[in-house]
């Protein structure tokens, strides 16, 4: 029987654990603090106790085995959502276990549930024409495009995460050269990016509709209201744009695009123009070059389909692969070798 309370256990790996060890991200926090309320709900429920009488002898493997088929089969929830839950599950059981030793069959048992093989999804990306596209649609005479137009510079040119554009503040930016912004990533890690003169540009045309000085700590980027933008706000911004630009540009229609589809085309087309994998790794913020890699995959298939286009340029060899075929008896096809 555990030693700990559930209010202390939760509240310690909260505010000590998340936060003040482990250094999470604002996000992932609140990632966990959902996982962890809809499954105190469901314990509750399926132990018809109120959450202030729930003890964590109540959060078992087999309430663990029961929720996560409650997400699957009653919630509809996807195969990541539902592993992604198991994971702050397992992580509180982990820091369960270091606090309380005691609880460690219990937490062995929890830590036991495997998580469900996620099907891995090509990432998605546009091509360089479809970027250039969303650009020379922009309608600069618009104060609001100067904005956006800073804001798509600094995503793709930087590859960084949408949250990554929300914490900017303007005097990350080194407005003289080098040109490079500094970017909070996730777990508090900071990393500095090169800029290009026309990203640095752009940003400062942008500012100049501010009167805001270069070293000021301020948010780069203000929504409508004055406030800083948010991840949603960055969200709809890239979707409009690209919905502006699709007008001309027919093949962005089948596309859903968001700031993560920019990323991704990012670091792609570093690949393409010959960047080093490690440097791609550094640029974006990869905690592992493992993640990296898989742009490595997607460009060996776009070449592997280019190479298909025009197999048929060439004509056919007329050698033993036409024998091959014309001779069904494999031993009298052998005795012509």
């Amino acid at each position: 029987m555990p030693l700990v309370d559930l209010a202390s256990a939760i509240r310690g790996f909260f505010q000590q654990h998340l936060i003040s060890e482990r250094g999470l991200s604002g996000n992932t926090v609140l990632s966990y603090r959902d996982a962890m309320k809809f499954f105190l709900a469901f314990a509750c429920r399926f132990h018809r106790k109120s959450c202030t009488n729930l003890t964590l002898n109540d959060l078992n493997d087999d309430a663990v085995r029961r929720f996560l088929r409650h997400l699957a089969e009653d919630r509809h929830n996807s195969v990541k959502t539902r592993n992604d839950r198991l994971c702050a599950i397992h992580s509180f059981f982990q820091y369960l276990s270091i606090i309380d030793p005691s609880a460690m069959k219990q937490c062995q048992a929890i830590l036991a549930v495997r998580h469900k093989s996620c099907p891995h999804r090509i990432p998605k990306f546009l091509e360089r024409e479809e970027v250039q596209q969303v650009f020379r649609r922009l309608d600069l005479k618009i104060p609001l495009r100067l904005r956006d137009d800073a804001l798509l510079r600094v995503l793709y040119n930087s590859g960084m995460r949408a949250q990554e554009l929300v914490d900017l503040d303007v005097n990350h930016l080194r407005f003289t050269r080098p040109f490079s912004v500094l970017i909070h990533g996730k777990g508090r890690k900071e990393r500095p990016c090169p800029l290009w003169r026309e990203t640095i540009d752009a940003v400062k045309c942008y500012l100049e509709t501010r009167k805001v000085r270069f070293t000021d700590s301020v948010p780069l980027f203000l929504n409508t209201y004055g406030n800083r933008l948010t991840r949603f706000g960055i969200r709809y911004i890239v979707s409009h744009r690209v919905a502006d630009a699709a007008k001309f540009c027919p093949a962005l229609l089948t596309r859903k695009v968001g700031p993560h589809t920019w990323r991704h085309s990012t670091a792609l087309h570093l690949l393409q123009s010959n960047v080093d994998l490690t440097m791609i790794s550094d640029w974006l913020g990869h905690a592992s070059i493992e993640t990296t890699q898989q742009y490595v995959d997607i460009d060996l298939k776009m070449k592997q389909q280019t190479l298909k286009s025009v197999e048929h340029l060439l004509p056919k060899t007329k050698g033993a692969g036409a024998k091959w075929k014309a001779k069904k008896d494999v031993l009298a096809w052998l005795s012509t070798l």
